[in-house]
């Protein structure tokens, strides 16, 4: 029996990281949507109540 060691190659890495950016892009994205959009949620409620008080 030969005594290999277990461990991920250059090319496993480079993958995996190439994996986590996409993801971490994707999610950004995503999130920057959320916020805008919440934002804008904020401001139609904000309106609404000023033109109550009107």
């Amino acid at each position: 029996m030969q005594n290999k060691k277990r461990a991920f190659t250059l090319v496993e890495l480079i993958v995996v990281i190439t994996i986590l950016a996409i993801l971490a892009t994707v999610w950004f994205v995503s999130f920057s949507w959320y916020l805008a959009w919440t934002r804008d949620v904020n401001r139609i409620s904000q309106l609404k109540s000023m033109s109550d008080a009107l």
